[in-house]
């Protein structure tokens, strides 16, 4: 039996979408532990992907919603490809699978966080690459280079509440197509006091910057993209004293917390979970039948 324990990620923002300097994109985020994909060989169901070798079928032992802001349809189509090359007996990079399954056409943190696990900041695209900036599900682009990856020092609080709105399709496509400003401000931010705090392990500083990214760049965009009651949840962790920020197009939100007992206080204010930073990547696990 050949198992695949994937995982999950939360995308803290996209860098450059003006393309100014020759490259566009560029994405930030932290693989998580939970929720996760775990997924194995068996005779239970079958996943429509064209791959250069035969997809098994399989059986998905867990898995979570799609849509959320968690980075599901790269982790889901990572789980399954990288399942299917292990049952070939191919080896073959987590990121040339992802150029099969077309994912990291625009960040490349779902990817990163696949192979490697961690806090990822990837380089983008240059502009001879990708010349159309779009979301990833429109994007043939190859996945963008790794600019650097630290394994993440705490626990991650996330809440994905049920009154947020699930942004994708053509509604996403439309949102990179709205003028964007701040870019300047959010990659200061970003490699000035977010990547040092995380070096440092400085979590006022981390969350402090999380806090800035919110109202800069693409993610002001995306914020403003979801209800009322999404921002007003943020500001009611911000008034916890655990500034927030929305993973992805969201609806789910996150912080960070030094420890599990501190992120448990949290889900008792305000439901949601508590995890443990994936610092590892996805596994593959041999077993006998």
């Amino acid at each position: 039996m050949i198992r695949v324990i994937g995982l999950s990620r939360i995308h803290i923002t996209l860098l450059d979408l003006e393309g100014l300097y020759g490259r566009i994109d560029g994405g930030v985020g932290v693989a998580l532990k939970y929720p996760r994909v775990v997924m194995r060989n068996g005779d239970c169901t079958t996943v429509n992907i064209s791959l250069p070798f035969r997809m098994p079928s399989v059986c998905i032992e867990e898995d979570y919603e799609a849509h959320v802001g968690l980075g599901h349809t790269t982790q889901f189509l990572l789980s399954a490809a990288k399942l299917a090359a292990e049952y070939n007996l191919k080896n073959v990079d987590v990121v040339d699978l992802a150029r099969i399954v077309k994912r990291g056409g625009t960040s490349g943190v779902g990817v990163y966080a696949f192979k490697y696990g961690g806090f990822i900041v990837d380089a983008g695209h240059s502009v001879k690459v990708k010349q159309n900036i779009a979301p990833s599900d429109f994007s043939d682009a190859p996945p963008p280079p790794l600019m650097t990856r630290y394994s993440f020092p705490w626990y991650i609080y996330i809440n994905t509440p049920s009154y947020g709105r699930r942004i994708f399709g053509v509604e996403e496509l439309n949102a990179f197509k709205k003028e964007v400003k701040g870019t300047s401000e959010v990659i200061r931010v970003t490699f000035m006091e977010l990547v040092p705090a995380v070096i440092d392990h400085d979590i006022s500083s981390a969350l402090d910057a999380i806090a800035k990214i919110q109202n800069l760049g693409f993610k002001r965009i995306e914020v403003n993209m979801q209800t009322e009651q999404v921002r007003d949840l943020m500001k009611s962790m911000y008034n916890k004293g655990f500034p927030a920020g929305i993973s992805s197009f969201g609806p789910t939100v996150y912080t960070f917390v030094n420890t599990k007992r501190e992120g448990e206080e949290l889900v008792s204010y305000f439901g949601g979970l508590v995890t443990e930073p994936n610092n590892e990547g996805a596994k593959v696990i041999w077993s006998k039948d």
